[in-house]
């Protein structure tokens, strides 16, 4: 029984390990909205959290890793093992006032790792997307000089976060819990000149690669409260303090011709200027949340998060974005209609929600917001607390007002819970 279960720990070793190249070599998003600050925010892809609007400051599971608030992960079970996975896709249609262009990609969304250290204190680890960047952006301008000129911007890459939590029970109504992570990846960001009307002046391409390599913190507190006929109240508070790092950065520039099968042919290797590991500074800003939940044990919950990120502060090298402050509204909740019954469906979770945010992008005066409806179940496995979560979010963001862009999109999530016990002795093995 335990060569088995030591069998499985390397397996899931090795699996961290090749997530975190598969990691580094997807991208997980087009969307030019992801060229401004640290990209475009992932937000914790669980399917179980994300049919309910994302919500999650106010909830503990038993069965579930709620990377959300880690005070959560002392509802484990003192003799439980819990391992979760997910994918994602998201399929988008990016739209101007004249054009319209669809893309779709698809990605790992999270894989974490749950476990009790004793009765009062539990832990859990994993890995998730933080941060994505991908666009490509052509602005064709006439230069009186050269013509017609066509500026083009590319990003690609992201930023990941490896975590681990530990909390522990204050007393029977409260807990509190941390989570400390890192936050590694590499974004290149590329901006191009081509001149369109002379054979006598050369493109020129400049590529930025900043490498992060960070740690950021997360504490929680949840306290929930045992009412009358089986209700129970639910609230929970998180928090991230604002923190100063730093960041290495490549540069590369060089002038060169573009063949028609896209070859890129260096001129004059003198014009090529290039720095390696530059050091450069982040500023990462404060976020507070909080949420309320009222549960029937066994029967159905619903709840509500409200979330506030500080990004005004946001710098790069002391160089402020542009950034305005975000907040994030999300509503939610699930049903269970009968857990004992023999009919199956009645065993089903049903599960919906709702979230707005005015995102921390504000463009030509124009407040980049999103939102979006969300669905989805949780089918039990036979004689099993093991779960299969499947979810679906339809939203929306930004506005096709003053040349800017919206994006209506569909995310479809699948992912699996494992729950098993394994800190017990059996009597047969």
């Amino acid at each position: 029984m335990l060569k088995n279960k030591f069998k499985l720990l390397i397996i899931i070793l090795l699996t961290i390990i090749s997530t975190i190249n598969s990691l580094n070599a997807q991208n997980r998003i087009h969307s030019p909205y992801s060229r401004f600050g640290l990209g475009d925010l992932q937000p914790y892809s669980n399917s179980q959290y994300v049919a309910m609007g994302g919500i999650g400051y106010a909830i503990g599971s038993s069965t579930s890793v709620n990377f959300l608030n880690p005070a959560s992960y002392t509802k484990f079970d003192s003799l439980s093992f819990i391992f979760e996975g997910g994918m994602l896709s998201n399929f988008t249609t990016l739209e101007t006032s004249t054009l319209s262009q669809k893309s779709n990609y698809t990605s790992l969304s999270y894989l974490t790792f749950g476990f009790p250290i004793n009765s009062w204190w539990k832990a859990s680890f994993g890995l998730l997307p933080f941060s994505s960047v991908g666009y490509k952006i052509t602005d064709h301008q006439v230069d009186p000089n050269f013509g017609n000129v066509d500026f083009k911007y590319e990003g690609q890459g992201g930023i990941n976060q490896f975590f681990i939590g530990q909390a522990i029970k204050i007393n029977s109504n409260l807990s509190f819990g941390v989570n400390v992570s890192y936050l590694f990846g590499t974004v290149d960001k590329i901006r191009s000149i081509h001149p369109l009307d002379s054979a006598y002046v050369f493109d020129v391409k400049v590529k930025n690669s900043i490498t992060y390599g960070n740690f950021n913190f997360n504490f929680g507190l949840q306290y929930f409260k045992n009412l009358k006929n089986d209700y129970i109240f639910g609230s929970g508070i998180v928090f991230s303090n604002a923190m100063n790092s730093s960041v290495k950065e490549d540069y590369l520039a060089y002038s060169f011709s573009e063949t028609s099968s896209g070859y890129e042919y260096i001129h004059d290797t003198s014009l090529i200027a290039k720095e390696s590991d530059i050091k450069s500074d982040i500023h990462l800003p404060l976020s507070l949340g909080i949420g309320l939940s009222l549960e029937k044990r066994n029967k159905w919950l619903i709840g509500a998060d409200f979330n506030w990120q500080n990004w005004e502060s946001y710098t790069y090298n002391d160089v402020k974005d542009s950034l305005s402050n975000s907040i994030r509204i999300s509503i939610g909740g699930m049903i269970k209609p009968n857990i004992y019954s023999t009919n199956y469906l009645k065993r089903i979770t049903y599960k919906a929600g709702f979230r707005y945010s005015p995102t921390y992008l504000k463009l030509d005066g124009e407040q980049i917001d999103e939102f979006g409806i969300s669905f989805g179940v949780g089918l039990p496995l036979r004689k099993s607390k093991s779960t299969i979560n499947l979810g679906v979010e339809i939203g929306k963001r930004g506005t096709t007002n003053n040349g800017l862009i919206s994006e209506n999109f569909t995310k479809f999530t699948i992912g699996f819970s494992a729950y098993d016990f394994w800190f017990y002795k059996r009597k047969f093995d």
